[in-house]
């Protein structure tokens, strides 16, 4: 057996190992969500004797839940359109100008350091912040998204602004274009992978995230689905069906957002390897 082949194999094997690994978790929450209580105590990894879809149905007649579902929606389409335009933003002149001047460079690092702070050292300071500012609120909780992914956003795409040549800038400003044309023609299209990376990367986070809101929000009405699904759980039992069928619910969304930017990030790479 050659090497190549022996390579071969392995990476396959890995593949499917991983596969595995991903898709277990999703067949558990599915199977798990269309049993009743008393048959997942009984069965927890095999597939139903009769499949119900009661679980969703009584979802969606709480109360709670399409204002937790509109919240959510609201608080991640928001901060990802901060992601969208301020991080290239910010981060295309301090990647051109932090090698010239010493203030992009203080401020890079500055933006930088964030990223090594846990998040425990900043969970106290946060709260008291945002209540003596009373914007303990879904806004507020926008606001701290924004200021949370500022620093490894700025890093990563400072990182891949610096992979492209200045050629075409240069270029344009002998043309006689303003710094705003040679961003929003040039620079913008080109760092459309990067940019579809750190909106998916954050997506994640802004969805699913269950600490910051917990921390934040202190009306009922603007909890997110992650509150929503945690109020599930009793002092002595948890309704794992209806827990499974939320999460269940919760997921599409993102998958499809996931989905939608993974085509787009092939499509920049594309874009940005002509152009470059």
């Amino acid at each position: 057996m050659t090497r190549k082949r022996i390579r071969t194999i392995g990476v396959y094997t890995a593949l499917i190992i991983g596969l595995f690994i991903i898709a277990i978790p999703f067949y558990l929450s599915l199977v798990s969500s269309v049993k009743t209580q008393s048959e997942l105590s009984r069965n927890f990894f095999g597939l139903p004797v009769k499949a119900t879809l009661e679980n969703y149905f009584t979802i969606m007649q709480k109360g709670d839940f399409l204002p937790a579902l509109s919240n959510s929606f609201v608080i991640t389409v928001v901060s990802l359109a901060g992601f969208a335009i301020l991080l290239p933003m910010a981060s295309y002149p301090i990647s051109r100008r932090m090698g010239t001047s010493r203030i992009y460079m203080m401020l890079y690092y500055y933006m930088l350091a964030s990223i090594f702070i846990p998040f425990q050292v900043k969970m106290i300071p946060i709260v008291k912040l945002m209540n003596t500012l009373n914007i303990a609120n879904r806004w507020g909780l926008i606001l701290l998204y924004l200021a949370g992914s500022t620093g490894e956003g700025m890093f990563l795409m400072t990182g891949y602004l610096s992979t492209i040549p200045t050629d075409m800038e240069e270029a344009a400003y002998i043309d006689g274009a303003s710094t705003w044309q040679v961003f929003t023609q040039i620079i913008a299209p080109v760092m459309r992978p990067i940019t579809a990376t750190v909106l998916i990367k954050n997506c994640l986070w802004v969805w699913n995230d269950f600490m910051m809101p917990s921390m934040v929000l202190r009306l009922r009405e603007d909890r997110t689905l992650p509150l929503f699904q945690y109020a599930f759980q009793g002092e002595y039992a948890t309704n794992y069906p209806l827990v499974f069928a939320a999460f269940v619910m919760a997921m599409i969304p993102i998958m499809i957002f996931y989905c939608i930017m993974q085509k787009n990030i092939i499509e920049g790479m594309m874009s940005g390897a002509v152009k470059g």
